[in-house]
């Protein structure tokens, strides 16, 4: 009898092991991936796997995500911009006549700098009505962001150590999304895809554009 509760206990405890956990099957979906990325993938060294469940209308899912990474993009463009013609005014000024009288040389400058400062205008103009086009396309999803989601699937942080083509190990991090069953990689971002991206954007958003956007949101 004692053999036999032994030979079960064996079989539960064999059992218990094989049970991969959502964090393995995870690293077993992406890990092949970022090495075939890799000059050296034999130099790979996770550093953190952080996993959270996604859901749709929420800033975990992949189409929120997106959306966070272009409007951040757009917004930066505009910001560059606005810099630029900030920086054209300030020169414009200065090279404005000084009590009636103005040098050639000053006279040429204003007439580059009028043409850096309508340059920069137009590009932030442009810039502009990119992202609140970009919020028109996506109005539907950010109105419906408070509402509850449905599961969708996996949202993984990954963060890990590789040797570049100079022998410098450096670090890394991506992000991926996966379906329900950890069986398929539905969208990522690498590092480069992640920079420039800011979770406090929409926040500065509605205090950049609040009246264009206000408006934008009371259109049926």
């Amino acid at each position: 009898m004692k053999k036999i509760v032994f030979a079960v206990i064996g079989l539960t405890l064999l059992a218990s092991c094989s049970v991969k956990s959502n964090e393995e099957k995870a690293l077993e979906l992406i890990e092949p991936q970022i090495k075939a990325s890799l000059i050296k993938p034999e130099s790979y060294e996770l550093a953190k796997l952080q996993l959270d469940s996604s859901f749709s209308n929420s800033g975990t899912s992949p189409e929120n995500f997106i959306f966070l990474t272009k409007i951040s993009k757009l917004y930066n463009e505009y910001k560059e911009q606005m810099r630029d013609v900030e920086l054209a005014e300030s020169y414009l000024s200065f090279f404005a006549p000084s009590y009636g009288y103005q040098s050639e040389y000053e006279k040429q400058q204003q007439r580059k700098y009028k043409a850096d400062l309508e340059k920069a205008q137009r590009k932030a103009a442009s810039a502009k009505e990119k992202i609140l086009d970009l919020y028109k396309s996506n109005k539907e999803l950010i109105m419906n962001e408070s509402q509850e989601g449905e599961f969708i699937g996996w949202a993984a942080d990954i963060a890990y150590r590789a040797e570049t083509a100079g022998g410098l190990k450096i670090m890394n991090e991506s992000l991926f999304f996966l379906n329900k069953d950890f069986t398929e990689i539905t969208y990522s971002l690498s590092e480069d895809d992640l920079i420039g991206v800011n979770p406090d954007i929409f926040q500065e958003l509605s205090f950049e554009f609040e009246n264009e956007l206000q408006e934008l949101f009371l259109e049926q």
